[in-house]
């Protein structure tokens, strides 16, 4: 076999199905490999969706996600896209061409330090050449994979891609797991010993630990908060959720529930998801797969498994802890937030956003884009199972909205997906419209329009900055859709929105949706 070829042969062995991406000349040997081992390479209209579909794949399935560009700008426009995965702990494999080795030493065209370039923000950055491509792709797949997950950058010069694969050594060092001693018992003590505990829950919690988490939320009864990439680890029509904590609508109000606490037990919190330090003052034990001690955070922590490390929590547990009655309405009380009334044809964003809840399935996939309407989204979509939102947090890629739900959608075929955008982010991936019209997937895309970068002329008003750089005329969404061959609509109302986006989903089809909304509602609920 060529090197591409044994790269292919080991992507599906592994269970990779789908490759994400934009060829150039360079990468078609690969590309072509792929093909010939049954493994579908779908074009997208720019390296980072190519690369937001692969995170997506990649923590929906577990199987890291594979994502391909050329060389020169197509390995450069794939970097916003690796360094998401590297800041959402996503499981990744980025492979983009490089110039022939032959030529390298003197070709300057189209020649970047890519090992350079992705160093700082993936696991590793590899060539393909230097020893068995089989063993080094099967490395890089467990690499991306464990604790914590991330991206791995592979590069494949095009005349490597089609020499013979001879075999031989290849030196990389082994996926070791940290150990630490579990520390359960001492956590433990600790719960015991509080009057108010509190859970918060994070991104490192998988799915695969829910039905753990839910057991001791069950033995404890103390309230819960997550934050915005572990939505729906537990069902958040509990009367025990208080909210989702890290950046998003009511912020503040969130933090003043995790003081109210005595100690927060944060199973699987990743400060990446946070952009203040609040969970540096908070009196913290944690368990997780790896340390998160850095800098001023030194909680007490157990690591290791962490559905077997909750399990052995909950059985160590000596009484319920809940929280007294009114305390516990009070914090509620503080996230509802009194609205404005919507001014002239806008629609109220937290409305939309009940209403859209209102008619989509329990079980249902969301997919939320970067900018004010994420932070409503993140607070006040209620998510009910594990896996079931998705959002770039820890990197707050702005485009990341279409892209995600793409993938979420080739995942789960039989679910309704919902992607949430603003008129700004649908720009940026516009063109992804065509891969949702060709594959014919019936996603709901609800684009907010306000005409604005609203989340940045909020935070320049704030400072005492007059709106600049920030406004612009979007297009008529609706009439951009059906150029694209899929149906759109404007919903002037409430009501049309939510009659539109019922019709939608039982359609079978994909659908855009146009919402005017107020972005002086923003004001009352982001600080």
């Amino acid at each position: 076999m060529t090197h591409a070829e044994a790269m292919a042969a080991a992507l599906s062995a592994r269970g990779v199905e789908t490759v994400f991406g934009l060829p150039g000349g360079e990468i078609l040997a690969f590309v072509d490999a792929c093909r010939r081992a049954g493994i579908r390479f779908l074009l997208t209209g720019h390296e980072a969706g190519a690369g937001w579909m692969a995170q997506v794949m990649g923590q929906l399935t577990g199987t890291p996600g594979v994502c391909a560009s050329t060389l020169g700008p197509g390995a450069s426009n794939l970097v916003t896209a690796v360094a998401n995965a590297w800041l959402d702990r996503a499981p990744v494999l980025a492979v983009t061409a490089q110039i022939p080795q032959k030529s390298i030493g003197t070709m300057t065209h189209q020649r970047l330090p890519l090992n350079r370039l992705f160093s700082p923000i993936a696991k590793a950055s590899l060539a393909v050449g230097n020893g068995d491509t089989t063993a080094l792709i099967n490395r890089c797949l467990d690499l991306a994979a464990a604790p914590r997950p991330g991206p791995v950058h592979l590069s494949l010069a095009s005349d490597t891609a089609n020499e013979k694969c001879d075999g031989g050594s290849i030196e990389l060092d082994a996926v070791v797991s940290e150990k630490r001693p579990p520390f359960v018992q001492a956590i433990a003590d600790r719960v015991n010993g509080a009057s108010r505990p509190l859970l918060l829950i994070g991104l490192g919690a998988g799915p695969e630990s829910a039905p753990a988490i839910r057991q001791l939320l069950d033995r404890l009864q103390c309230p819960f908060v997550v934050t915005p990439k572990v939505k729906g680890i537990a069902p958040e029509d509990d009367p025990r959720f208080l909210g989702v904590a890290s950046g998003m609508a009511l912020d503040r109000e969130v933090v003043e529930t995790l003081e109210q606490a005595d100690l927060v037990v944060a199973i699987g919190f990743d400060p990446v998801e946070c952009d203040r330090l609040w969970f540096a003052s908070l009196d913290v034990a944690a368990i997780d797969s790896v340390s998160m001690a850095e800098g001023g955070y030194r909680p007490l922590e157990a690591i290791g498994d962490i559905r077997g490390l909750v399990s052995q929590l909950s059985a160590e547990i000596t009484a319920s802890k809940p929280w007294p009655a009114d305390l516990l309405e009070t914090r509620r009380r503080a996230m509802c937030p009194l609205l404005p009334k919507p001014d002239g044809e806008a629609i109220s964003p937290i409305r939309l956003i009940e209403e859209l809840r209102a008619v989509f399935p329990r079980d249902g996939m969301a997919a939320c884009d970067v900018g004010s309407h994420k932070l409503s989204m993140g607070q006040f979509w209620k998510a009910f199972e594990p896996g079931t939102f998705l959002m770039s947090n820890g990197l707050s890629g702005m485009g990341f909205g279409l892209p995600a739900a793409i993938a979420a959608q080739l995942v789960y075929p039989k679910r309704r997906v919902l992607a949430v955008v603003g008129d700004g982010g649908m720009l940026m991936m516009i063109h992804d419209l065509a891969l949702i019209r060709e594959l014919n997937l019936p996603i709901l895309i609800v684009v907010c329009r306000d005409a604005s970068l609203s989340l940045i002329r909020l935070s320049g008003q704030r400072r005492g900055y007059p709106a600049c750089g920030v406004d612009f005329t979007p297009p008529d969404f609706t009439v951009v859709a059906q150029a694209f061959g899929i149906a759109g609509g404007r919903a002037a109302t409430l009501a049309e929105a939510r009659s539109m986006a019922e019709r939608a989903l039982s359609s079978g089809a994909p659908f855009l949706l146009e919402a005017p909304v107020d972005w002086r509602e923003y004001t009352e609920v982001i600080r």
